[in-house]
């Protein structure tokens, strides 16, 4: 995660600081948390580019380029911020910052989806540590 300093204590580049992953497991848990996050009854649940693409895709080349895109963006920022996490020593180099965001990427959409099922919370986000203890350096 990029932060910046007070100009009085730093200079105004920016610097990676090893919050890379609490934030990345708070991005992924958002999915295994939606009953404490959604308190209205009936107001549609789960991620809107992942129910498009579980109901739209591919029959709809429109959502399809929509999702496709949003997926494309969301492994973009998550591979850069990944690589800075990895040059600051945060995350582990044993796999390519790209795969790392594909890995994010499925198990952000795949909870997603298995959320609209329902889930047992606790192994979610006990799956979810997993994941981002495999990535811590």
């Amino acid at each position: 995660m990029i932060q910046r300093c007070p100009a009085s204590q730093c200079s105004s580049r920016p610097t990676t600081h090893r919050r890379l992953l609490p934030a990345l497991r708070e991005i992924l848990t958002h999915p295994a948390r939606l009953d404490e996050l959604i308190s209205d009854v009936g107001v549609p649940q789960g991620c809107l580019v992942g129910n498009t693409t579980a109901e739209l895709v591919p029959q709809d080349a429109e959502a399809t380029e929509v999702v496709t895109r949003s997926y494309r963006r969301f492994t973009e920022i998550v591979t850069d911020a990944l690589r800075r996490a990895q040059a600051a020593g945060e995350v582990t180099a044993n796999s390519s910052p790209e795969a790392q965001a594909q890995l994010l990427l499925y198990i952000v959409q795949g909870l997603s989806l298995v959320s609209r099922a329902g889930l047992d919370q606790s192994a979610a986000l006990a799956a979810i540590d997993t994941a981002v203890d495999g990535l811590r350096a």
